[in-house]
């Protein structure tokens, strides 16, 4: 209900039929405080205290009203604070909706609340005085005395410092009638639709405690048009203007950073595409290629193959006909060059073989060359050994 409140506040209104405030109050010159219906601007020799126009001759109101003029207050005396031309007791209704103080004969500052309801939707001026309104609602979209609220805002925080006559400062707002949310922009607030967050914001929920809220956060990575969440390296997709149009996605990732195309070919293991927008790996433009360059007419040329490929032209890397060879340089058996790990090189046979098979790194030539010794040498001594026992049998 408060928030229905706010956003009739921001705006003068025609004064109820039955209301209290329209004796004597100019047309269209009433709004409300809380459930109170009260007057800005009162007709000729009547002025605004707590909300009702009475007489503006006699000694009691002129110490209430300072300066009137036109139906307004121009300043407040003690006890009283201004509000929206009209000049309200501290402590009384319907002023305590707006201050928090609590009445008192003495003390503080003559004419000024120090202590704003912030529950209510009000915030405090940054430089309050007798001749200011010291309290000013969240939503007031008005200049009033070179501040203001922000459109639909139901809590804010008060301006560092006031502006001018003509760009006031505005309100920091921190909750928006539902469902409207917050957005922060440069610095400034507003509210919004949750669907009207884009372009280079995201929706983020936030929580205090046991309660959680959602605002619209601008994406901190430079350039990005739709982020996942904050932080960096998370961007899904990048602004088409300015020079960090490509996105450069993390390994096993969707997201990413905004790179330029120069970025994109640091290594020359990914070239720039135009048409998604992305910095795409070189086995994308040509499959199993690791190293590659972008030509001007866009086709993509590969200069150096994955391993366990060779290239058999610049748009086509080819596997080797062995699986266990990390290099090759043609296609067919025999034309390794080096082995993938766990693997070592016939270097005459230019084939792979198990390392644990043949941890004596030895070629399976010289393999087969000490087996045939061995069977020599077993030979020579069985036969060495049956002459020796037959020759024995006969002496």
């Amino acid at each position: 209900m408060l928030a229905i409140y706010f956003a009739v506040g921001a705006l003068a209104a025609a004064c109820k039929t039955d209301g209290t405030a329209k004796n004597n109050c100019v047309a269209d010159q009433c709004d409300m405080v809380g459930e109170t219906e009260i007057c800005m601007q009162c007709q000729s020799s009547n002025i605004p205290i707590n909300g009702k126009c009475i007489a503006e001759s006699g000694g009691a109101n002129a110490d209430k009203c300072k300066t009137p003029t036109s139906g307004k207050c121009s300043a407040c005396g003690a006890g009283y604070f201004l509000h929206k031309g009209g000049c309200y007791a501290i402590g009384g209704d319907p002023g305590s909706f707006i201050c928090a103080d609590e009445a008192s004969g003495s003390g503080g500052t003559e004419g000024v609340c120090s202590t704003c309801k912030t529950a209510n939707g009000f915030f405090k001026h940054p430089s309050p005085a007798a001749t200011k309104q010291s309290c000013i609602s969240c939503s007031e979209t008005n200049n009033v005395d070179s501040v203001t609220g922000v459109a639909g805002c139901t809590a804010c925080n008060p301006p560092s410092e006031a502006g001018d006559n003509t760009t006031p400062k505005a309100a920091i707002c921190t909750a928006c009638t539902d469902p409207k949310i917050v957005k922060t922009a440069a610095g400034a607030t507003s509210c919004i639709d949750e669907s009207a967050c884009n372009n280079g914001f995201f929706v983020e929920t936030t929580a205090s405690g046991s309660t959680s809220s959602k605002v619209c956060t601008a994406c901190t990575d430079d350039n990005c048009d739709v982020c996942a969440a904050s932080g960096a390296k998370k961007c899904n997709k990048c602004k088409t203007s300015g020079d960090k149009i490509y996105l450069q996605k993390e390994a096993d990732s969707q997201t990413g950073t905004c790179v330029t195309a120069s970025v994109c070919t640091t290594d020359n293991t990914y070239y720039p595409d135009d048409t998604a927008k992305t910095c795409k790996s070189c086995a994308e433009g040509v499959p199993n290629c690791k190293t590659c360059t972008k030509e001007s007419s866009g086709t993509v040329t590969c200069s150096a193959c994955l391993e366990g490929f060779f290239a058999e032209s610049k748009s086509t890397c080819t596997a080797c006909a062995d699986s266990n060879c990390a290099v090759c340089t043609a296609a067919g058996t025999g034309k390794c060059s080096k082995c993938r790990d766990g693997y070592t090189l016939d270097s005459q046979a230019n084939t792979c073989a198990s390392s644990s098979a043949n941890r004596s790194s030895l070629s399976t030539g010289a393999i087969a060359g000490i087996s045939v010794a061995a069977v020599v040498v077993v030979g020579g001594l069985v036969g060495f050994l049956c002459w020796w026992f037959v020759c024995r049998g006969k002496a």
